[in-house]
């Protein structure tokens, strides 16, 4: 029997096994990513994507701490796997709430972060191609701060754990349950899947993101939004002059969306060069089944929001031409709390799910906690982080008012 199985290998599920891996045996157990998104009838990941935004600021403590442990680890991962997946571009954060505004740098300046602040007029005089409101508040975070590509992170934490001599299992799980008494070793878990394998575990960390709740015999309170992005196709010329352009987040002040971020140009599996923009609009219906998870996914609802969000990105790069446009459909799992739920259920089972569209960036620390909590025997040894933040939260989900950076 092995000392931990590990149910998800998406950003939390890859960096939990990694981080695992050094000090036990371990099996992780996830599908990879389906060809025929439209054919498809399982579950999906949120890596599935080129773009991602990181950055060590936030309006809550945890969230930069998590982030900042996380971008430390970037140059580890890439030197142990020679993947490169991280570009320190820097980050800018477009708002115009002073509440808010006051929040982000109270934290970057407790956690010693630093950040230069002013109206976007002048804190955005050397970078002209991206043009917001003048007056508005710009907050700018320099290097490591930037993007990464979350497909090649996940590759490199997984080659990590094979390293390590971590089992990688690409099946998908149907059913996880106690293992039967007088199994060998000492009682733990059997984790089942499509394939028809059985893997023994004493330990099993749970980190199938939205659809993590399927797995545990009472459901957390999390709410499942369905979110689109859109990626705009540019030149590779284009791509050369915008390189060193730094990531946005603008808390914009639109009607069909409540924020958009955009990611710096970014070579795609299919050759391409494309920027992408992504947001949270502002009365997307929760999904509260897999099968709704599923259709979202399959569909092409995501074009709903392509004109919105084209029309945002074309007005943040009014200089820009772009040859063609395409949407995605993405899962964003909320939880109650805000932060992620990194919590020991019972004797066995820890949970690590409920990115809350923040967690692609601080997925390496997100991991290492889980993995250092299922091997303790669901002791919290973090001096810095209380264990209370991410404790999961039972019943009901109710979505927040306002913006989800704004607190």
């Amino acid at each position: 029997m092995l000392d931990l199985a590990v149910i998800g290998l998406g950003l939390i599920g890859s960096a939990a096994l990694r981080h695992a891996a050094a000090t036990a045996e371990v099996v992780g157990i996830g599908p990879g990513e389906p060809e025929l998104w439209a054919e498809h009838d399982g579950p999906f990941a949120s890596h599935y994507d080129s773009g991602r935004i990181t950055r060590g600021i936030d309006a809550k403590r945890e969230w930069a701490t998590l982030a900042r442990r996380s971008i430390a680890e970037y140059p580890v991962i890439e030197q142990a796997t020679n993947t490169i997946f991280h570009r320190p571009s820097g980050v800018v954060f477009v708002r115009n709430d002073q509440a808010g505004i006051d929040k982000v740098t109270g934290v970057a300046e407790a956690l010693g972060l630093e950040v230069q602040v002013g109206p976007v007029a002048t804190a955005l005089a050397d970078v002209p191609e991206l043009t917001f409101p003048p007056d508005w508040t710009a907050i700018r975070e320099a290097g490591p701060a930037g993007a990464i590509d979350p497909r090649l992170m996940v590759n490199a934490q997984l080659d990590a754990a094979e390293a390590n001599g971590a089992l990688v299992a690409r099946d998908t799980v149907v059913s996880l349950r106690p293992a039967p008494s007088g199994s060998p070793g000492q009682a733990g878990y059997e984790v089942l899947t499509e394939s028809g394998r059985t893997h023994q575990a004493r330990n099993v960390i749970v980190a199938a993101g939205s659809y993590s709740n399927h797995f545990l015999s009472e459901p957390l309170a999390v709410g499942v939004r369905p979110e689109a992005v859109v990626i705009g196709e540019i030149s590779d010329a284009e791509a050369e002059r915008l390189s060193t352009m730094p990531s946005v987040l603008y808390l914009l002040d639109h009607d069909e969306l409540d924020d958009v971020y955009v990611v710096p140009p970014v070579r795609y599996p299919d050759g391409k060069q494309y920027i992408k923009i992504g947001g949270s609009g502002r009365s997307a219906p929760l999904l509260t089944s897999a099968a709704e998870m599923n259709a979202w996914m399959r569909s092409d609802e995501a074009n709903d929001q392509l004109a919105a969000m084209r029309g945002v990105l074309e007005s943040i790069l009014a200089d820009v031409t772009f040859l063609s446009w395409a949407t995605k459909p993405c899962l964003i799992t909320d939880t109650a709390s805000g932060l992620p739920y990194i919590d020991r259920l019972d004797s066995g089972v820890t949970v690590a799910f409920g990115g809350n569209g923040h967690a692609a960036k601080s997925a390496d620390a997100i991991g290492a906690l889980a993995a250092g909590l299922a091997l303790s025997g669901g002791e919290w040894t973090d001096t810095e982080l209380d264990a209370t933040a991410f404790n999961a939260q039972f019943g009901r989900y109710d979505p927040p008012t306002g913006s989800r950076h704004g607190t």
